[in-house]
Order: C-alpha cells, then structure tokens, then sequence
C-alpha cells in the first residue's frame, strides 16, 4: 500500500512546480493500492502544486446534458471514477460551466476557471482555452492513451479537421446562482457514427519523441506533458497525420 509521502514523492518526478496548473486524469485502481484510499490521492495532487497551485480533475457527465438535458452545476456527478467524483464534492472546489465537459477545480485559479464560460466546450472562452494560456500539465494516471488527454479535442478543434463538426445541445441549466435557464452549448463531436476515435498511434509517437513522459508511481504508469508542448506537437499530426487520431468504420450491410 502506498502512504501519502510515497505518492507525492512518486509525482514530484513529474517536476509540476509549486504554483502549477494541473489537469489529472485517474485510474485509481492502477495505482495498486493507497493508503487512505482516493481521498490521499487528490490530496497529493494538492500537495504537488501547493497553495499558489490549481488542480483540474474532470467531472464529465455527457449523458446529463445531451440526453436527459439538464444540468446542475452542484448536483450532477462526474461520470469519470471515484476520485473525479470525491474531488468534485470536496469543499472550496468551484466546476467550470460546460455541462458537457465541466472540470472540478481546486487551488488560486479556482474562481477564474469557474467564469470559463463559453458555449463550446473548446472556444476561446473555455475551460480548456484558459489551461492552454496557463501552459498547465496534463496528468495521466493509468490509462489508456485513448481514454486519457482529452485535450486532443481542443487541439483538433482550434487547428480545424474535417471529421469532427460542431453539435449543439439545449437543456435546462441550474448554475450557482440556483435560477434554471433553458440553455444552447456545443461541442465538436465525430462527423459521424463511422468515425471512431483512436488517438494511440499519435500518442505513441508523441512518447517516443520525448513530447510525453513516462513515470511509474506504484503499480501505474504515468504519462504527462506541458499543454504548449502538447498543443504544438499534436496540431502538427491534426494536420499532416490526422489517420493516427481516428478511422473510419466499414460500413455493414
């Protein structure tokens, strides 16, 4: 089992500074094993970017808004795993307000993400837009590449694709101010159902050349990479190898 001490000393190998911007991405059963449970995870992310730091851990919920249509910014859980949804629930953490793809946000820059509101969850305006500007570090916590680094989709969307489209979605949203408001917000999702998303060519390559890194903490690897090294590295392949990042499904008749 993993103590706190042990953990922080693992993801200080990650050199995310004090006063860093993080977004983490768990798994936390591939750790193996921690004392205190997911609890002392989250609090070790807090501990490696101290009190100047912010902590992102995604608090996607994709069903409540493109299907039941409503949203609650207090009240809709993460459908992202156990950590996601304790560290969404812990005290003094604000979510930003895309109903789509919402970040529950610990730290100094807690309130300015919480104002990252923009009807596409990654327009200029967005949660995403402000971890870009910030130069944050992408955490990835025993996952798969394909189910990890979501900003991929904010790099696709700002360097232009033809298999991705902008969708809207309108629904009842209740913000902090407690007033529902019937609202419209987007996302740039697959062309189509053909289109499936598989990021693991590019993110192998990304690897190989040093773009990400690779760490082991307990039983997990753990990949991570600076948002500007990221977004420069993977727009390239957006644009000349966008077949490393999707395929298309054959059609069945």
């Amino acid at each position: 089992m993993l103590t706190r001490a042990e953990l922080l000393d693992g993801f200080r190998a990650t050199q995310v500074q004090d006063g860093a911007t993080i977004i983490v991405h768990t798994s936390y059963k591939s750790l193996g094993g921690v004392v205190g449970g997911a609890d002392t995870v989250i609090d070790v992310m807090r501990d490696l970017v101290g009190p100047r730091g912010t902590v992102l851990f995604p608090a996607f919920n994709f069903q409540a808004w493109t299907e039941t249509h409503y949203f609650d910014v207090l009240e809709t859980p993460s459908k992202m795993g156990a950590i996601t949804e304790l560290a969404r629930l812990r005290p003094r953490v604000k979510r930003t307000p895309h109903p789509i793809y919402s970040f529950s946000v610990w730290g100094a820059r807690a309130d300015e993400f919480a104002a990252a509101d923009d009807a596409e969850a990654y327009g200029p305006n967005s949660a995403f837009a402000l971890f870009h500007k910030l130069n944050g570090t992408i955490l990835s916590i025993g996952l798969d590449f394909n189910n990890t680094f979501s900003m991929h989709h904010y790099v696709e969307y700002r360097t232009g694709c033809d298999y991705r489209r902008i969708k809207e979605f309108a629904g009842i949203y209740m913000g902090y101010d407690r007033v529902p408001r019937v609202k419209t917000y987007s996302m740039f999702v697959r062309d189509s159902d053909r289109v499936k998303t598989f990021i693991n060519p590019a993110m192998d390559e990304l690897l190989a050349a040093g773009v990400i890194k690779e760490i082991q903490v307990g039983a997990a690897k753990v990949h991570f990479a600076t948002a500007n090294e990221f977004f420069d590295n993977m727009s390239v392949i957006v644009r000349e190898h966008p077949e490393k990042l999707h395929y298309i499904e054959e059609p069945k008749y």
